[in-house]
């Protein structure tokens, strides 16, 4: 085969990029030199490994003479160098615009180097240089190597001993020679043009050393230009990987797939441009001009969607005039994206102009077309007046020449607010323009020319583009993967692991200015991403401190604020300035949970209709709220939050504006009755988060937060989350005593909230202390007959009652209800109450008989004055329903059950405590009446919601487990499943518990029963009850629940008691 060469080693799918790999020397005249180069085990790397992770890549290999002595070929660097480029351009004859990367390896880079510098002054292969995005240099010697002047004389010696022809190949490796320098000054013009990245070898090569010295490997450009990459390898080895889980290869690979990505992703917006070539050729007499004060960023990445509208909305550049308006929330890269469109377009058409205007005051915008009279040579009257804005437009609108004009941060609407246009400028006096006025009578319209705006104001955007929907293009914030492209361009050094990457951008909201802000933090003071999110997280008062820290960027004016925070101020000046309903929904915004804030709080603080759209339309301009689709909520930022409780600091507002937020969640906070359930719910975060910025409250204000804090509480309450209920009753309880004294009726009504939470987490002993505490204290406040104390009096019955102590309980219930009925009637709800308190205590007692027709009138009356769907008649439904079980009326049992199930799962929703455990009363009936396919079904939905409420290793999962399996060994043909079941809750309940534990005996045991090991399972339940009531207490109902199971399982000549005194050893 030929020495020449340029084979395709992957076709890609659908390519979108090229890549070329060109070999170095060939000092021994090894054949196959060409894949030798960057083969190891026999895997070619480029052909077996690249293709993979880069799939729309087509590769080429390039090969060409690089022998120095044994069939040497008397071609030098810059003969090889056009060779290459000769059958490069034969292959792109019909891509000539598609993105070309280079892989060069060692005399390969300087082949690379030489091709590009022809190929920039040959029309012939020009599209080559200008598609060519980046290269890889693998140890390329670019100062020269020591070790060439060796190979040189060793080279002679063989080409004098063979008669082979000599080549300039080494002396292009020389260290100072004249090709060298040349070559070197050549490829300098182009340095700027291109991406690099330079991999230089750490280890000697056999005896010889270092080939190419760490120094002259690498170009020595910004890290934004080239990365220079150390590698454990030799000369020989470093382009060299036998695996893809090779530690260099996954390296490499990862930098080159992405440079790859960087090049598509460039090389899509740029081919936007270029397909309006054409019709206005550059005009020496009439010259272009780019009028953009900063350079091109480097670390620009991401935004293809947005360039993409833009490209669509402006170009073709002089065919039609085009307005377009690009906004968004302060921060987000408006401006980066403007500059990179600008050369861009500059980059595609050198004959179009491109202006830029600062236009965040009248004075700036002014100061721009003067600017632009200058630089272009406008014939003027020498003054910064109205009499030169209307001279620059008018010889905009006759420029025979496309032209871009770009107006930067136009954030105020009144810029674009219609006035008459003066034409006849020149003879109007001279005057400066007052801040406030219009700018619409000096922008040009020409078919040559189009204009682009910047602004935070969508409201601006929409006067400018005059109200043409499609010519507002949004700038949101950055996608996951843009985040990390930003990151990786703005820290020098290892990257972050994604996830770190991941969590700093999701805490910044994956806003480019903070992200950008956060990395000058990190960098400037060497901290890692964990350390600087563990300093970000210290407090609120922190993180406000990092986002007002000032950092130097490319591409921000002078005049504009760099730091988010004070970037986000200027907004809200404007914002109290033009709109001041706008700032009092952000003041009270800024104290609110960040999600899904309900319109009509904002009602509260702004009640007419129009004045509360038009604030909320201010701040969604500004893009500083985000509306959630058509449910009236709408979000904020979390950095825009903390930028206005910034604003209110420095305004001195901060804690009048809080009290306000609380004093207005106080006022709207509900009772929580089952009606208003979903608005305490939608309102439950807010108040929350409002509770957290008060300052120390006293007097008024102290007992306005206290009853906010028992809204919150009780609804917290009423849903069954009694460990959260329970924080806020407890400071509830001391702030009253502070403020009232411990027998105010606000203290006492605090204190019977906590006693309810100690009841629900069956917590007795402390629920039965302060519930005799209650009853006689509001004996002596309100009087015994009083409904608050009898009240009190069947909270403290019903502790009795759930301690077993059931006489006690009924003497007290009985008189609560004789008191009710003298009092108030028979049909007055506290006398219902009675009754539905002692139906409780009869069922427990075994009075079935009775307990039926006790909880069969509460049932009644419930239905009667409240509605059958009411939560308290669903609960005293309930209550019958386990009556009607135990006395063995299953089929009435079951369908009051399912009546009441569908109307919890209607009213309370399916995961609200009630409906959870009517779910498992008619489960009872269910298992009851053998109708195990509805068992099992019932019963994994109660362990899907118990798995996703507590996880897989709490009591709670592992007892319904258990229930699901014992359905399965009742129904019969499951010993395998069983088996396993058994098996699984045991395991999990020793890793969790030990193998000890009441719980896990208590497993043991039920596993027992279901092989049939009845005596065993015995043993082990009197175990698992004898330790469940040292754990809980013997009238706790997990200890009452093992004494029943045990109670079903003994003989009926055999009594439970002697079972549990033979478990401990103490039967006679």
């Amino acid at each position: 085969m030929s020495e020449y060469y340029l084979r395709i080693l992957s076709l890609g799918s659908d390519p979108n990029i090229d890549i070329v790999a060109v070999h170095g020397l060939n000092p021994k005249s090894k054949r196959n030199h060409a894949e030798k180069t960057w083969e190891s085990n026999g895997k070619l790397w480029l052909r077996d490994f690249l293709p993979k992770q880069i799939p729309r890549a087509r590769i080429f290999l390039f090969s060409y003479n690089s022998n120095v002595a044994i069939q040497s070929s008397a071609a030098g660097v810059r003969e090889q160098a056009h060779v290459l480029l000769d059958r490069l351009r034969l292959e792109r004859e019909n891509c000539q615009s598609r993105p070309l990367l280079f892989i060069a390896h060692s005399l390969g880079g300087i082949v690379v180097k030489e091709a590009l510098v022809q190929a920039k002054l040959s029309a012939t292969y020009g599209s080559i240089c200008t598609s060519t995005f980046g290269i890889a240099f693998f140890g390329t010697p670019h100062r020269g190597t020591h070790l060439a002047r060796v190979g040189g004389v060793a080279a002679r010696v063989v080409r004098t001993v063979l008669g082979t022809a000599s080549n300039t190949l080494l002396k292009a490796l020389a260290r100072g020679s004249l090709y060298a320098q040349e070559l070197s000054a050549n490829f300098d013009k182009l340095l700027e043009n291109y991406q690099y990245l330079s991999f230089y070898e750490t280890l000697p090569f056999k005896s010889i050393g270092i080939i190419v010295e760490k120094h002259s490997a690498v170009l020595g450009l910004p890290d934004s230009r080239e990365k220079a990459v150390a590698l454990n390898a030799d000369h020989d080895e470093i382009c060299r990987f036998p695996r893809e889980e090779d530690d260099n290869y996954q390296y490499v690979s990862s930098l080159i797939v992405e440079l790859a990505s960087s090049a598509t992703e460039t090389h899509a917006v740029t081919s936007r441009f270029t397909e309006s070539d054409s019709t206005l050729l550059a005009d020496e007499d009439n010259p272009s001009f780019f009028m953009i004060p900063y350079v091109r960023n480097p670390g620009f990445v991401g935004r293809e969607h947005i360039l993409d509208q833009l490209a669509k909305r402006i170009m073709p550049l002089g065919k039609a005039h085009s307005r377009v308006a690009l906004y968004g929330l302060g921060g987000v890269g408006k401006t980066q994206i403007a500059i990179e469109l600008a050369h861009q377009v500059h980059e595609a058409h050198p004959d179009a102009s491109v202006f830029w205007i600062h236009a965040n005051s009248i004075s700036r915008f002014q100061e721009g077309y003067y600017d632009v009279i200058k630089e272009c040579d406008i014939e003027n009257t020498g003054e910064k007046n109205h009499n030169n804005l209307v001279l620059v437009r008018q010889w905009l609108e006759k420029q025979c020449k496309r032209w871009l004009l770009i107006i930067d941060n136009a954030d105020h609407a009144s810029l674009f607010t219609s006035e008459i246009r003066h034409d006849q400028g020149v003879s109007k006096p001279a005057a400066q323009l007052e801040e406030g006025s219009s700018i619409l009578q000096y922008l040009p319209e020409t078919s040559y020319g189009s204009i682009l705006i910047t602004t935070r104001n969508r409201a601006a955007g929409v006067r400018f583009v005059r109200s043409v929907a499609q010519n507002m293009v949004e700038v949101d914030t950055m996608t996951k993967e843009e985040s990390r492209c930003l990151i990786k361009s703005a820290l020098s050094g290892d990257y972050p692991t994604e996830s770190d990457m991941d969590d700093i951008a999701a805490l910044l909201d994956y806003l480019p200015l903070a992200i950008m802000q956060a990395a000058s933090f990190m960098q400037e003071n060497v901290l890692t991403v964990n350390e600087y999110i563990k300093i970000y997280n210290d407090s609120d008062e922190t993180r406000m401190n990092l986002l007002c820290e000032p950092f130097e960027t490319l591409g921000r004016d002078s005049g504009t604020p760099n730091a988010l925070a004070t970037t986000l101020i200027v907004s809200l000046d404007h914002i109290k300035k033009h709109e001041p309903y706008a700032i009092e929904a952000l003041s009270l915004i800024a104290f609110l949970d960040q999600h899904h804030i309900p319109t009509s709080l904002m009602q509260q603080k702004i009640t007419q209709a129009l004045d509360l759209t038009k604030a909320l339309g201010a701040l969604k301009a500004f893009s500083l709220i985000i509306a959630n689709g058509c449910d009236q909520n709408f979000s904020i930022h979390r950095l825009v939050q903390l930028a206005v409780r910034k604003w209110l600091i420095i305004e001195h507002e901060f804690e009048e504006r809080a009290i306000q937020a609380m004093d207005i969640l106080a006022e709207v906070y509900p009772n929580a009755e089952w009606e208003n359930w979903a608005i305490c719910a939608a309102y439950l975060p807010h108040a929350v988060s409002v509770l957290n910025f008060l300052p120390e409250l006293h007097g008024k204000l102290l007992r306005r937060r206290l009853y906010l804090q028992e809204g919150i509480a009780y609804y917290l309450w009423s849903q069954g989350r009694a460990d959260e209920a329970e924080k806020l009753d407890l400071l509830i309880v001391e702030e009253n005593k502070k403020e009232y004294g411990m027998d105010h009726p606000e203290t006492l009504e605090s204190i019977a909230g906590l006693a309810s939470t100690y009841s629900n987490q069956n917590r007795l002993v402390e629920a039965e202390e302060l519930d005799s505490f209650l009853v006689t204290a509001r004996k002596k406040v309100y009087g015994a007959n009083d409904t608050v104390t009898l009240t009190s009096m069947l909270c403290l019955a019903s502790t009795w009652r759930k301690q077993a102590r059931f006489q006690e309980a009924e003497v007290l219930l009985l008189e609560v209800l004789e008191t009710a009925k003298a009092v108030y009637g028979e049909e007055h709800e506290m006398s219902i109450d009675a009754i539905g308190y002692l139906g409780t205590l009869y069922h427990d007692q075994g009075d079935l008989e009775k307990a039926e027709a006790f909880k069969l009138r509460d049932w009644n009356w419930h239905k009667e004055n409240y509605g059958p769907d009411h939560p308290w008649t669903l609960d005293t439904a309930r209550g019958l329903c386990t009556v009607y079980e135990d006395r063995g009326k299953l089929q009435e049992g079951k369908e009051l059950c399912s009546q009441s199930l569908q109307v919890c799962e209607e009213k309370l929703g399916p995961d609200h405590s009630t409906t959870q455990e009517c779910k498992q009363t008619l489960l009872g009936f269910y298992t009851g009446l053998e109708e195990w396919q509805n068992a099992e079904e019932l019963c994994l939905q109660i362990l899907g919601h118990t798995s996703k409420v507590h996880g897989t290793a709490h009591f709670e999962t592992l007892d319904w487990k258990n229930q699901l399996c014992s359905i399965y060994w009742k129904m019969g043909g499951h010993d395998d499943e069983v088996k396993k079941m058994d098996n699984e809750i045991i395991n999990d309940s020793v890793r969790t518990f030990g193998s000890d534990h009441a719980y896990t005996l208590k497993f043991n045991a039920l596993a027992r029963r279901h092989q049939g090991k009845d005596a065993e399972a015995m043993q082990l339940m009197a175990q698992a009850t004898n330790k469940m009531e040292v754990l809980l207490g013997p009238f706790h109902p997990e200890t009452l629940e093992l004494v029943r199971i045990l109670r079903s399982w003994c003989e009926p000549e055999r009594d439970v008691v002697h079972v549990l005194l033979d478990a401990e050893g103490l039967g006679g």
